[in-house]
């Protein structure tokens, strides 16, 4: 590949590296027992997600749609945390994420009930 050929601006992802990366994750947390999860908003290459999904334990999202693309392309856990949540979408992230982190005592009792 000649980088210089490529359109600007581009992503360009090495999958070997990336794999290797993942693999010292994957590493990292099964050495400790922690867990590991994508920051979207660090990393939204969400074509490499099923992969990801493989290595790592699940994603953070900052909102509906973020939550949702994690839940549908990845495997494993699937956290929220959102500054304002929505009454519309609050149903279906309460649905689809396995933790909800709220902003405020206002926000968590406006919802809390709701996040099952």
């Amino acid at each position: 590949m000649n980088f210089n050929d490529l359109p600007t601006p581009v992503y360009v992802i090495d999958e070997d590296k990336l794999i290797k990366n993942l693999e010292i994750l994957k590493g990292v947390s099964e050495r400790t027992g922690c867990k590991i999860l994508l920051a979207q908003k660090a990393f939204s290459c969400y074509a490499f997600y099923p992969l990801i999904g493989l290595y790592l334990d699940g994603a953070t999202s900052s909102g509906l749609y973020e939550a949702r693309l994690a839940h549908e392309e990845m495997r494993g856990e699937n956290h929220v945390f959102c500054p304002a949540y929505l009454d519309g979408e609050f149903v279906e992230i309460a649905k689809i994420c396995d933790h909800i982190v709220f902003n405020s005592l206002a926000q968590y009792k406006k919802f809390a009930c709701r996040a099952g």
